[in-house]
């Protein structure tokens, strides 16, 4: 009787890392290597962060305390400052400062462009902003609310002043209106510009020159009679006017020119009135 024959397989099933194993390993090793080499530049950047924050927390430190030395001694320099004293000197300080920034020439030339026909001015005054700025405040009159609405828009259209606010409008009992503005300046004012003003028909007509004086008339001289001896009159001077003391009395008058009658008649005691002997 035969044998049988057993086929037996004592090696275990192939798997995925018995057929790749080394590539596998190799694959883990390497993604390894990365995660630590990722783990180390994490590590670094996070002290050297870590580090700067220090430098700058001591720096900060070091800035807090001299700004604290610095409090305490401006403290102490308020407590004996005199402010009756240094009173003078800061309103100084802000005359300059605001003569700097909006001189008071520069204003009332801006002002006079704006005024409007039937309208003035009661009171201007000059004040400081929340920001420093230049603000004025103006008191006036107009005649009637044409007059009020040009002198606004004039303000408005004016390149040296930001914005007009109308704080107060009242209308009076004899008629016109009272109103109160405040005008900022410009933080910067541009350079002044003449602009022309504004008139009427009235005021743009040329003045009529005065004629001159028409001369009394003189009577032309009739044509003398033929044979009869002409003589010619003095020279009519002109009449002078008269004095603001002069009396009405010592006007001076011309002499009336000579007719043709009196002057073919001869004169008394003249050579032509005497007749020859007969």
């Amino acid at each position: 009787m035969a044998v049988p024959v057993l086929h037996l397989n004592l090696a275990p099933r192939p798997t995925l890392w018995r057929q790749h194993h080394r590539v596998l390993g190799w694959a883990a090793l390497g993604l390894g290597g990365a995660f630590l080499l990722g783990s180390l530049g994490l590590t670094w950047r996070v002290y050297h962060q870590a580090s700067r924050a220090g430098r700058d927390a001591v720096s900060l430190t070091e800035e807090t305390r001299r700004a604290a030395r610095s409090e305490a001694q401006i403290q102490a320099a308020l407590q004996g400052m005199d402010a009756t004293r240094e009173q003078a000197r800061w309103k100084l300080a802000e005359r300059i400062l605001q003569e700097r920034s909006l001189p008071w020439s520069r204003v009332t030339a801006e002002l006079e462009q704006c005024m409007a026909p039937g309208m003035r001015l009661k009171s201007l005054q000059r004040t400081r902003g929340n920001g420093q700025q230049v603000v004025m405040k103006l008191k006036a009159e107009a005649q009637s609310r044409v007059a009020e609405a040009a002198f606004v828009d004039a303000l408005r259209t004016a390149p040296v002043f930001s914005e007009v606010i109308l704080e107060r409008e009242s209308e009076r009992q004899g008629g016109g209106w009272d109103f109160e503005l405040s005008v900022p300046a410009a933080a910067v004012p541009p350079p002044f510009e003449l602009r022309p003003v504004k008139t009427g028909p009235a005021a743009t007509a040329p003045a009529a020159s005065p004629k001159p004086a028409a001369a009394p008339p003189h009577p032309a001289p009739a044509p003398a009679a033929p044979g009869a001896a002409r003589l010619t009159p003095p020279p009519i001077a002109p009449a002078t006017p008269l004095a603001p003391g002069d009396k009405a009395g010592a006007q001076t008058r011309p002499m009336p020119a000579p007719t043709d009658d009196e002057e073919s008649r001869p004169r008394r005691g003249s050579r032509l009135s005497r007749r020859p002997p007969r």
